[in-house]
C-alpha cells in the first residue's frame, strides 16, 4: 500500500472508529485487503501511476482510499456502536449496531468519500499530465469535468454514483449538439477550457461555454431548449473566427454557409 501506511494515519482519517484493544489486530490490519482494493479503485477512476502524489494531492487521495475501503468493508464487519464511536468486534456477546445505524454510517462514509473525490478533482483537472491519463480523458469528455454538475442540479448525495449517470447522458447530448451546431472540434476546445477551469479562456469564450452549459443542464432536467438559443451562440461564433477557430475549420461551417446561386447558360429556365 502506498496511500495508507500506518494505523495512526487510518485513525486520523476515520476518527469515529474506537481505538484497537491491545492484542487485537489493528484497524489497518483488519482493513488491509479493502485498502489494497480501494487503492486500485482510486487509481483506475481518478489517478494513475503517471501522476506524482504532491502535497496538495496526497491528502485527498488518502481520504478517498480510506473512506472507500471502509465503505466497502462495512457489510463484512461486525460493528458495534459505543459512546466513543463505532467499534469492530469479533464476538457474538456484544449486540451489533442496528441496520438503520449501519445504513446511516454507510451514507456518512460515502458522503465523506465523495467530498474527498470532489476536492481531489478540483486539484487534478488543471494538471496537464493528469489530462493525458485515462481518468483525465473520462472527465474531459463533457463540459462538466467535476461534481459541480451534480451541485448545479441540486444533487448533494451519492455524488459519484449520480455523476456517472449524468455523464453518460451528457455524452449523447453533446454529440448531437456538436453534429448540429458547434462541431466536434469546437466542442473539444470548449471541454479543454472547462477542464482547465477557464484559466485561459477569453471573456467571450467563457460566456459561450457558460451559456452552453446552462442549456445542457436544462436538457438533463428534461426542459426543452429552443433551437434559436443554439443559433444565437452559433452567430456569436461565426462573428468571431479568431476566438473560435475550431468551428470555422470544421465541416459544420458548411451547414451555416448559404449556397450562392450561379447563373449558367446551360441551366434551364428564363434568362434576362
Amino acid at each position: 500500500m502506498k496511500y495508507i501506511i500506518t494505523d495512526e494515519q487510518l485513525h486520523e482519517l476515520i476518527p469515529h472508529v474506537i481505538a484497537t484493544v491491545e492484542g487485537e489486530p489493528t484497524l489497518v490490519e483488519k482493513l488491509c485487503s479493502f485498502l489494497e482494493e480501494a487503492e486500485v479503485w482510486t487509481e483506475q477512476n481518478f489517478l494513475s501511476d503517471e501522476i506524482e502524489l504532491t502535497p496538495d494531492i496526497l491528502p485527498y487521495s488518502q481520504k478517498v482510499v480510506a473512506y472507500h475501503a471502509f465503505l466497502t468493508a462495512i457489510p463484512s464487519l461486525d460493528l458495534v456502536l459505543t459512546p466513543t464511536g463505532f467499534g469492530i468486534v469479533n464476538t457474538t456477546t456484544i449486540v451489533p449496531a442496528s441496520k438503520e445505524r449501519i445504513e446511516r454510517l454507510q451514507l456518512s462514509i460515502e458522503s465523506l468519500r465523495d467530498a474527498a473525490i470532489e476536492q481531489l478533482l478540483h486539484r487534478l483537472t488543471p494538471n496537464p499530465a493528469w489530462q493525458l491519463t485515462a481518468p483525465g480523458h473520462y472527465f474531459a469528455s463533457t463540459l462538466f469535468p467535476t461534481f459541480h454538475l451534480c451541485r448545479s442540479l441540486n444533487i448533494n448525495v451519492h455524488l459519484w454514483q449520480n455523476y456517472q449517470t449524468l455523464h453518460a447522458r451528457l455524452i449523447k447530448i453533446e454529440s448531437v449538439l456538436a453534429e448540429t451546431y458547434f462541431s466536434h472540434e469546437q466542442m473539444q476546445s470548449f471541454r479543454a477550457e472547462a477542464l482547465g477551469q477557464m484559466r485561459h479562456a477569453t471573456a467571450l469564450q467563457e460566456q459561450v461555454i457558460r451559456t452552453l452549459q446552462s442549456y445542457e443542464l436544462q436538457l438533463l432536467t428534461d426542459i426543452q431548449v429552443h433551437p434559436q438559443c443554439y443559433y444565437d451562440l452559433v452567430t456569436i461564433i461565426r462573428s468571431h473566427p479568431a476566438e473560435f477557430p475550431a468551428w470555422h475549420s470544421s465541416s459544420v461551417v458548411e451547414l451555416y454557409t448559404p449556397k450562392v446561386f450561379e447563373n449558367k447558360k446551360k441551366s434551364g429556365g428564363f434568362w434576362f
